[in-house]
């Protein structure tokens, strides 16, 4: 008897997969016969970790590896907040903080406390592609805000955003800088959406993950500096980029909303706690960390992000806006179909066995059919390898135009 598979969920039929990841049995596949790839799919730095984050792991001495605070472990909690008191001239309180395992599960704990299933949130296009998964595990509806790179990524007039509110939109997200385009916003946007937000009754969502990577002498300012007690604005913050520590998963959620505060807890309380090893190594590294560092860190990817253009810019077909902040670029490719081109060099591809794993940027977008021509790059590299990784998007983009043209 043939036994048929139980029907899943809808929830699970709708969740989309990453376009960061997609890709990556091609990318299995592409090593397995040989090929060296560079990754420029994933904001994954291949930078060390500071040394201090290192010594806290080797000082967590207990023979017991135990559950944490589900708010978090108190010393982190007063080393972040001393950390982002100090760093962005602010006075934040410790009562104010949850570390969450990541900044994903601070987003994903936002949109449920602001948020019933239905709800709306209002986003820019393009995003960072997993609020949309974000959005399907929680049963939030989210809608986009059309920005192009042709305009620099610039948002829409405040008449347009407010224009787009439903009677169900409950909260506007924003990251700044920016993940994908790489677009660093001054404080004149952060004032306008927390206008909107207070005229509408609305919560204000600010991921600040990258808030330190800003190049070219631009500053980013911190929602904590404009409104820093203001109880309709939530802050998921993250260790994972500034400090390459993505595997951590350690990441922070702000607000000053007494009643947002409590759910939160609750909710954190049914994970139980975030892990209690690399908590106490963070916040070791916390205590020992000077602002210098930071500024190498900045430094560095403005190197990467300059040498990535630069190469790029052989090419004149190929339009790239000029990232700000962060670490990722969006190129828009001469073609149209951006993940055929990015499954083409990772099965046909490669310059002297070397290829390229791109994230197609399609994936980005909520609005249907947008972004189908670009890719999001991740100048995580050695500039060396990003300027190589660049002259075989280059030339595989080349070949590939030649190769359709006889089709």
């Amino acid at each position: 008897m043939t036994v048929q598979p139980l029907p899943i969920s809808k929830r699970a039929r709708l969740t989309p997969s990453s376009p960061i990841r997609r890709l990556s049995h091609l990318a299995a596949q592409a090593r397995m016969r040989g090929r060296s790839l560079y990754h420029l799919n994933i904001g994954q730095p291949d930078l060390a970790c500071p040394q201090s984050f290192l010594d806290g792991l080797e000082k967590a001495t207990s023979s017991r590896v135990a559950y944490e605070d589900s708010q978090g472990q108190r010393e982190l909690i007063e080393a972040w907040t001393s950390f982002v008191n100090s760093l962005l001239g602010v006075e934040t309180l410790p009562t104010d903080l949850l570390v969450t395992i990541g900044a994903s599960e601070g987003l994903s704990l936002a949109f449920m406390a602001c948020c019933d299933p239905g709800d709306e949130i209002l986003i820019f296009d393009p995003t960072y592609a997993n609020y949309i998964g974000f959005a399907a595990l929680t049963g939030v509806h989210l809608h986009p805000l059309e920005t192009r790179l042709e305009d620099n990524f610039e948002l829409p007039e405040r008449k347009m955003i407010e224009k787009n509110l439903r009677p169900n939109t409950r909260a506007i997200l924003f990251c700044n800088p920016n993940n994908p385009t790489g677009r660093a916003y001054p404080e004149e946007t952060l004032r306008m959406l927390l206008e909107i937000c207070e005229a509408n009754e609305l919560f204000l969502i600010i991921d600040e993950t990258y808030r330190e990577l800003t190049f070219d002498g631009i500053s980013c300012p911190s929602i904590l500096q404009i409104a820093p007690n203001h109880s309709s604005v939530v802050v998921v913050d993250s260790l994972s980029k500034r400090f390459s520590l993505c595997g951590a998963r350690l990441g922070f959620l702000y607000t000053t909303h007494p009643g947002l505060k409590g759910c939160i807890l609750s909710m954190a309380q049914a994970r139980l706690s975030a892990p209690s090893l690399e908590q106490s190594a963070a916040a070791h590294m916390l205590r020992h960390f000077s602002l210098s560092e930071l500024q190498e860190v900045k430094n560095e990817y403005q190197r990467r992000r300059d040498a990535l253009l630069e190469a790029l810019n052989e090419d004149p077909s190929i339009r790239v806006y000029r990232p700000q902040g962060a670490f990722y670029a969006v190129a828009k490719l001469p073609i149209d179909d951006a993940e055929a081109f990015a499954k083409y060099l990772l099965e046909e591809y490669h310059d002297n066995n070397e290829t390229v794993f791109l994230a197609p940027a399609a994936g980005f977008y909520m609005g249907r059919g947008r972004g189908e021509s670009e890719v999001r790059m991740a100048f995580v590299l050695e500039a060396q390898k990003l300027a190589r990784a660049a002259e075989i998007i280059v030339s595989g983009l080349g070949r590939y135009r030649a190769e359709r043209a006889q089709e």
